[in-house]
């Protein structure tokens, strides 16, 4: 037979249960992952300090990066991990490329005050430079 005490017994029961399971679903699982939808929040645009390009053996190729001056940079590298082209800002921005040896041969720049100037180094180390005049 069932008395007063015993539905009471058993209401309170299944609620203990109840929000047992839930608290322990909680505190287990925690935050249910929702999918963002695609239409908000879609700006199209990754953010980082560094990204580095590699090959499939993991070697790094290339890295887009900042300097230790924080001047931003890309770097370009052989399979042999020399560092060929390099192209970044500073207070004179330029583009260096180097030879296989890792020897820079071409440097094409801007002094501070937008003057341009390009200087070529063969192996020989006889070097060319020129700028306007």
């Amino acid at each position: 037979m069932i008395t007063k005490e015993n539905r009471i017994m058993f209401f309170l029961s299944a609620t203990a249960g109840f929000l047992g399971g839930a608290l322990s679903l909680i505190l287990l699982i925690g935050p249910i992952a929702r999918a963002q939808n695609d239409l908000e929040n879609h700006s199209g645009i990754v953010r980082a300090e560094e990204f580095q390009l590699v090959d499939k053996s993991g070697r790094t190729r290339s890295t887009l990066a900042f300097s230790g001056t924080g001047h931003p940079y890309l770097a370009m590298l052989d399979q042999r991990g020399t560092r060929i082209v390099w192209l970044g800002l500073s207070d004179d921005p330029g583009l260096a490329i180097r030879d296989i040896d890792g020897k820079t041969r071409v440097v094409l720049s801007l002094d501070r005050t937008g003057e341009p100037s390009l200087v070529v180094r063969d192996r020989q180390h006889r070097t060319r430079s020129f700028s306007p005049e």
